[in-house]
């Protein structure tokens, strides 16, 4: 819509891909109809009824004002929007040189969305998860001057840790264009470790005397490691058993995402079976851990799982308890607070005469006790001057 304060005597309008149309109420085609309240009402709007491609860029309207030997121009930019191609995913190659990384590697990625109108938008996630945003950096938007397209790149720099293991790198392009709305591209990483420790040691309860008993014992690592147990001195590899065929060491599953499961059976545990040490050793091409296992008869003890957030409660009640200690005794020994009314008072407004202080039985001067003559020993008869006393002999 282009419009003014005065009547109009013609409208045109020049569109991108399109003829110039002088428009009016009674003026319609297929590709441009007039739009408003009339001329005579000083508006100059207009219906593109089917946008393509060809008509994104400058509109420009033309109006003719009778009172006026110029003629008024409005201008205004038409987006069309057009489709990005899908997004690009580049990845820094390994310490390898190949696609695997190691812990600790620093991963540089880049993705690319090419060529759409408007420009798109760009996110990155691991998984589902959304990329620390201080992880990213200022993308940068580049201009296809010749059919007004633009491109968008973004770069990534992230220290790997083991718990990106096979999880997706995604970079996710948003555009109105897309069929969806979006699009995007991802890759899996692949992520070199040594097998990861655990609180040691690793016990296990509920066990019954004289039954089979079946140990496990999760790991994570990867590439799958080999697994050892040690019984007693006597190594066993999994897949195999012991010298007296009661001991088992199973072929350890795996759960995905470089986790694993190393089982150990005995076929009938005694009391001594609950006094030893089962010692699982896993290894790979990035390092070797020891897990060292006990079990016990006894049922799991209540809260014997305790969280990371019920330890840090305790030991903030813990302190907090010394914290309330050490005020009391400060406010003890120095007098204040709640023990001020016991501390010695001395009144330096008696002029010339001598400061006595008065003290209570517990040896404290009491602020309350005045200081007389007149009374002696708690007699309430007064002493009156140049009276002898007469006392018991």
């Amino acid at each position: 819509m282009c419009r003014v304060a005065v009547p109009l005597q013609y409208c045109r309008v020049e569109i991108p891909g399109l003829k110039s149309y002088n428009l009016n109420r009674g003026m319609s085609n297929s590709d441009v109809s007039y739009y408003g309240e009339g001329l005579e009402a000083g508006q100059c709007g207009f219906t593109i009824h089917r946008a393509k491609d060809e008509n994104n860029g400058e509109i420009k309207c033309t109006l003719g004002i009778a009172s006026e030997a110029q003629e008024s121009v409005g201008t205004m930019s038409l987006i069309v929007a057009r489709a990005p191609k899908p997004p690009e995913l580049d990845l820094s190659r390994g310490a390898d040189h190949l696609n695997v990384y190691r812990v600790d590697d620093n991963l540089q990625a880049t993705c690319m969305v090419r060529d759409g109108r408007p420009v798109a938008n760009i996110s990155w996630y691991l998984d589902e998860d959304p990329i620390d945003i201080n992880e990213l950096g200022m993308p940068t938007v580049v201009d296809l001057a010749k059919e007004n397209l633009q491109s968008k790149i973004q770069n990534l720099t992230r220290r790997l840790r083991a718990t990106d293991n096979g999880k997706f790198l995604r970079c996710v392009g948003y555009h109105p264009a897309y069929p969806e709305g979006q699009a995007e591209t991802k890759r899996r990483l692949d992520i070199k470790y040594a097998p990861l420790p655990q609180r040691q040691p690793i016990e296990e309860f509920g066990y019954e005397v004289g039954k089979t008993a079946v140990i496990n014992v999760t790991i994570e690592a990867n590439p799958r490691p080999s697994f050892e147990w040690a019984v007693n001195g006597q190594k066993i590899r999994e897949g195999s058993h012991d010298n007296t065929g009661m001991i088992q060491a199973e072929m350890a599953r795996e759960l995905g995402n470089g986790r694993y499961v190393a089982t150990l059976r005995l076929a009938r545990i005694n009391k001594q079976d609950t006094e030893k040490d089962y010692i699982l050793t896993a290894y790979n091409d990035q390092g070797t851990e020891e897990y060292t296992v006990k079990i016990s008869t006894n049922p799991e003890p209540k809260g014997y799982e305790i969280g990371v957030a019920a330890i840090i409660g305790i030991v903030a009640a813990v302190l907090f308890v010394i914290l309330v200690i050490s005020l009391v005794v400060f406010a003890k020994i120095n007098g204040r607070w709640c023990f001020s009314g016991g501390a010695t008072v001395i009144d330096y407004t008696g002029g010339d005469q001598q400061h006595h202080p008065n003290l209570t039985s517990d040896g404290v001067d009491n602020p309350h006790h005045q200081v007389s003559t007149e009374y002696i020993n708690g007699n309430g008869d007064l002493i009156k001057k140049d009276e002898k006393i007469n006392t018991a002999v």
